[in-house]
């Protein structure tokens, strides 16, 4: 995670937790944190006896939506994360009895965590806006890779839900082949003749960096709602990526930083016209670059959790840390 890397580089000790395969107790004893990030529907009975264990401990939580918003969506038409009655009730029970966890989060924008998670308030638990960011340390120094090089370059998984979205902007592009070089990577295998196959981690940045067009597709309700900003976009613009997007209206954050297409047919006109001018391209993913640097780095995340938890010269010092600019090329 990034703002585990940026805690880790900037000295502060920190352990990544898979919590499927290590038990509760053999992590919390061997690391007896200070802080504990976790999920909300991942409070386990070991989970809470351990943080009953610890009084000292301070705890914010990732949790689905509990808000005013969820009484206006079709709920068999978008997938979004809610927390469940018994999540809320578990946390409203730790909250009475121990004081934590002190905030809830999710990575929405601050407005519409008003909206979507307004509710935990009734509980007395704060919601708090902790937005995807980029990682400065796995997506540092992108380079040009010409095996890699391409019109469009796409890394991500598919499935019906957000196959909704990519079946009408993206696969409409793969035809007829060769019409343009388009490369596609993911964990699992798309049924289609641009799939190339898994790409390695440490490779995506020089993916971002050699594609001429990096496409970023939205699930169904981010389209709908706005809300829901995906982590794609940081790693395209900080690995110096140009990034081509649909809209969502939390998007406008990245300002010129990146073009959004209102629909798949503007999608196909915006790639077209930007294959035509590099240097259109280059000028806007540098700022896109600039933004994500000056604003939404791993360091920026890690440092607000420290600042939500009392830690403000920490988190002051941490800001102090900071990464070199790369930008688009080809």
């Amino acid at each position: 995670m990034a703002w585990a890397n940026a805690l880790q580089s900037s000295g502060i000790q920190t352990a990544l937790w898979n919590c499927k395969t290590v038990p509760a107790f053999d992590v919390f004893d061997s690391f007896e944190p200070d802080i504990f990030l976790g999920q909300s529907y991942n409070l386990t009975p070991d989970v809470i006896k351990c943080i009953y264990e610890r009084p000292h401990l301070k705890i914010g939580l990732r949790t689905g939506d509990w808000g005013d918003h969820q009484e206006s969506v079709d709920h068999t038409k978008y997938n979004i994360l809610y927390s469940s009655p018994q999540e809320r009730e578990l946390l409203k029970r730790l909250k009475e009895e121990t004081g934590q966890p002190e905030f809830v989060h999710i990575h929405y924008n601050e407005e519409a965590i008003k909206q979507t998670h307004n509710r935990f308030e009734s509980i007395g638990i704060r919601p708090v806006s902790m937005m995807m960011c980029a990682d400065v340390i796995s997506y540092a120094e992108a380079k040009f890779d010409s095996q890699l090089e391409c019109d469009i370059g796409f890394v991500g998984g598919y499935w019906p839900y957000k196959g909704q979205v990519i079946n009408e902007y993206l696969f409409p592009m793969l035809h007829p082949i060769g019409k343009y070089r388009i490369k596609i990577f993911g964990n699992q295998p798309w049924q289609v003749n641009q799939y190339c196959g898994i790409i390695g981690d440490e490779k995506v940045k020089d993916l971002f960096m050699s594609a001429k067009i990096c496409p970023n597709l939205s699930e169904p309700h981010a389209q709908k709602f706005g809300f829901d900003i995906n982590e794609r976009i940081f790693k395209i613009l900080y690995s110096g990526g140009f990034c081509v997007s649909d809209t969502v209206e939390g998007y406008k954050m990245f300002d010129d930083g990146i073009v959004m297409a209102t629909c798949p047919e503007d999608f196909r006109d915006k790639i077209n016209y930007y294959l035509d001018n590099p240097l259109e391209r280059q000028q806007i993913a540098l700022k896109g670059h600039n933004y994500v640097k000056q604003n939404h780095t791993g360091f920026h995340r890690a440092a607000q959790i420290l600042t939500e938890f009392g830690y403000k010269d920490l988190s002051d010092k941490l800001l102090e840390q900071d990464g070199e600019p790369q930008y688009a090329t080809n």
